[in-house]
């Protein structure tokens, strides 16, 4: 009896059903190669390709650069043979990888909202980050997190990079104050907005779009000066079946494959459409963006996912406050400082460019625990997190007493 033949793995951080309609497109063409698909996060991604026997993963499929370029670092990516094709006009927004890793679509990012949602609660469409940072969206918005998703990752070094590093941290924390609870996936974030349970959040386009075929109540708005965020394969070194991996890349960029971005569920622009691209002139530091993904990462868990409930309550307190028609001037010089509290992090703009503080986080990046200088940096960012919030609401009471 023959051996069953292996199937290609694709491993991807986009969700299950977002390129299962590519595959099968694939698979129609070419029925005698199977394809398995399996989801993974960033860094479980990683975890996963480091293991020992980790060689059934063939195909790598993303929008997260970091995750690409971590790989490429740690020697996990094959050079691959096929012809690349990225246009001129995507190459400043693409990851240099020495052609280990080919860009064969891109989105953009924005904010989706659900009208119904919004129209209940007297609410105009948000447009902006400093829109989500308003006090009229309290409890209104979600999004995911650095750690839990790649494109959100980028979407916070965004903000940082073209606010700076102190005032994108205020808005950031704004915004985390609006936030009703934080979302476990990025493409959580659209679903929790298509089902109605919140009104507002960032998302990449695609996921969006999805939702606007399903439901004429949800729409979406690219944000201004934000980034593009190109779809990213490569072939695992590890791989053995590196013939049928090519094959699929060549699928992938060929006219079929490229027609097939814009009507299956993986809804990403083709490098044949450059409109999107043509509006759009930001484009990051990506060195940077590699040294501070683990810094970032952490911080903005301890700054904001950890402490959501008592970030909330203080911005709530402090909307209330500002509702107040009768404040002293000593009040209106103290609610300034409660701001100021509610938004610092315990990370100066230095350290977030010192190779050597930077180094510290990104050496435990795929780690299960951190190591001992790592810990003992965070225990000092949650003691002064932990403090400031309890400045800003003593200087509340202090507001609300006289």
């Amino acid at each position: 009896m023959a051996a069953k033949e292996k199937p290609i793995v694709i491993l991807t951080t986009f969700s299950e059903g977002s390129i299962s309609q590519m595959v099968s497109q694939f698979q129609a063409i070419n029925p005698n190669v199977k394809v398995d698909v399996i989801f993974r996060r960033n860094r479980s991604a990683v975890r996963l390709l480091e293991r020992e026997g980790a060689s059934n993963v063939d195909i790598i499929i993303s929008s997260s650069s970091v995750l690409f370029h971590e790989l490429e670092e740690k020697g996990k990516l094959l050079l691959i043979d096929n012809e690349n094709k990225t246009p001129e006009w995507l190459k400043p927004h693409v990851l240099e990888m020495s052609g280990k890793v080919t860009a064969f679509a891109y989105s953009g990012f924005g904010l989706m909202y659900n009208n119904e949602y919004l129209k209940s609660y007297n609410l105009a469409s948000p447009k902006t980050w400093q829109d989500l940072s308003d006090s009229k969206y309290f409890n209104h918005i979600t999004m995911s997190t650095p750690a839990r998703s790649g494109t959100t990752s980028l979407m916070v070094e965004n903000i940082l990079q073209n606010y700076g590093w102190d005032k994108g941290w205020q808005l950031l924390m704004k915004i985390g104050g609006n936030i009703a609870f934080i979302s476990s996936r990025s493409f959580g974030v659209s679903e929790a907005i298509s089902q109605g349970l919140i009104g507002a959040g960032p998302v990449i386009d695609n996921y969006a779009i999805n939702s606007k075929r399903s439901f004429d109540y949800v729409d979406f708005s690219y944000m201004p000066k934000s980034i593009l965020m190109p779809t990213y394969i490569a072939i695992t070194k590890d791989s053995d079946a590196k013939k049928e991996s090519e094959k699929i890349i060549d699928f992938l960029l060929s006219n079929k494959g490229q027609e097939l971005l814009k009507t299956t569920s993986i809804t990403k622009f083709s490098l044949a459409q450059p409109e999107l691209a043509q509006k759009t002139s930001v484009v990051l530091n990506k060195e940077l963006v590699y040294e501070r993904d683990g810094l970032i990462s952490l911080l903005f868990d301890q700054a904001i996912t950890e402490q959501l409930h008592q970030l909330k309550v203080t911005w709530q307190s402090i909307y209330q406050l500002e509702k107040k028609t009768d404040l002293s001037q000593a009040d209106k010089r103290n609610l300034t400082l409660v701001k100021r509290y509610a938004s610092k992090v315990p990370v100066t703009a230095q350290q977030a460019q010192s190779s050597d503080y930077l180094e510290l986080f990104n050496q435990t990046g795929t780690a299960h625990r951190l190591n001992t200088a790592v810990a003992e940096e965070v225990r000092r960012w949650q003691q002064t997190l932990s403090e400031n919030l309890v400045i800003a609401n003593q200087l509340i009471n202090e507001i609300n007493q006289e």
